[in-house]
């Protein structure tokens, strides 16, 4: 399992080349690259070329990317033009994965709500955005297949795929070794599941797990916090993952930075994940 980070974890006024160099100074193998702020989306092949540079020279590597462009014009929209700009972002993503080696591109499965993430607000019915959803992926498929990256699909508050047994009949209806899930342990408690119970489910399907934290007593976005700072049952968690034999990246998305002394948040989850390595590899035995 290769320990990496969200780029997002680090302050917005940090140059990119020293979050990167960050990382690598506090432990991380690899990065999850954000395509809407530090770095745009489409943004010149000369900067990713940089990027890409970068990192190799940081030895890390790029394990994921993503751009929030998907809430803001979903693939699931009923305007043509947004589900156009959101297929479009989305094969880019893939050309840019495989160019910098990233596995796997973090995929919005589109929403019947996107209110969450996006100021133009679409409520859209959950039949449509089922078929709709489907329909723009299966689409994406042979690309994702010849550039051999997974369009991971994450578990979301977009009020879609709201129970592992769907998310899962979800990506295998789509039958191919490019859609996979990329499973974050804190939106689960967030949306009411329990992340344990998803991971046994979904098996395999986990290409890359997010790692945060949830008070749940918050009841809102307020709740995530820090790795073993909330209510996940990290011991089930753990268990969870060592059944399945996951062995993808384990993506630090602590959020927001800290204010003061913003590398404690880095460095903490850093330390976090190497404990969590341990427990999945050891299993019970660790907790006893």
């Amino acid at each position: 399992m290769l320990k990496a980070t969200s780029l997002r974890c680090f302050p917005p006024s940090m140059e990119w080349r020293e979050c990167i160099r960050e990382a690598a100074r506090s432990g991380y193998e690899g990065i999850e690259v954000n395509f809407d702020g530090l770095f745009d989306l489409y943004c010149t092949k000369e900067t990713l070329q940089e990027l890409k540079a970068c990192v190799e020279e940081e030895g890390i590597q790029i394990v994921s990317v993503y751009s929030r462009q998907q809430w803001k014009t979903p693939i699931s929209s009923r305007d043509p033009e947004k589900r156009k700009a959101g297929t479009q972002a989305l094969k880019w993503l893939i050309d840019t994965a495989a160019y910098l080696g990233a596995a796997t591109i973090l995929t919005i499965p589109g929403a019947v709500d996107n209110s969450i993430l996006s100021s133009e607000v679409e409520i859209v019915p959950y039949q449509e955005v089922y078929e709709r959803v489907g329909e723009v992926l299966a689409g994406l498929v042979p690309q994702a297949e010849a550039a051999r990256v997974v369009l991971a699909l994450e578990n979301v508050p977009n009020k879609f795929l709201l129970s592992p047994l769907e998310f899962k009949r979800f990506i295998e209806e789509l039958g191919s070794p490019s859609i996979g899930c990329h499973f974050d342990v804190a939106n689960c408690l967030y949306g009411g599941g329990f992340p344990e119970d998803w991971i046994r489910i979904l098996g395999d399907h986990i290409k890359a797990v997010h790692l945060k934290d949830y008070k749940t007593a918050t009841g809102s976005l307020a709740g995530f916090c820090n790795i073993f700072e909330g209510d996940v049952n990290w011991k089930e968690v753990c268990e969870a993952l060592g059944e399945i034999g996951y062995d993808g990246a384990l993506i630090s998305e602590v959020l927001p930075p800290y204010k003061n002394h913003p590398e404690l948040l880095w460095i903490s989850a850093s330390l976090a994940i190497d404990r969590i390595r341990k427990d999945i590899e050891v299993g019970a035995e660790s907790f006893t």
